[in-house]
């Protein structure tokens, strides 16, 4: 999944597909965290290579920071309020 989505660029919630998009949101949270554990990797030297190589440290660094899972927990609980989904 790319970088959480504004709200003016996100798709708007759509209670037919709310508990999917859900289990979606709770797998790509679970794959952020598991990169937040192995953050050693990402701010060692060859880690930032690697990174630079393959377009992936933006991202990485964006799970880092927390602000990635912080987005996916407001997605979750956007989708949940809109369809009374406890």
């Amino acid at each position: 999944m790319a970088h959480a989505a504004t709200d003016d660029a996100r798709h708007p919630v759509n209670c037919a597909t709310a508990e999917g998009d859900l289990r979606a949101i709770a797998a790509e949270k679970k794959h952020a965290e598991d990169q937040q554990a192995e953050s050693i990797f990402a701010i060692t030297p060859a880690g930032a290579l690697l990174g630079l190589a393959t377009g992936t440290e933006k991202k990485r660094l964006s799970m880092l920071n927390g602000d990635y899972v912080k987005e996916l927990d407001q997605r979750a609980d956007e989708i949940k309020t809109t369809c009374n989904i406890k």
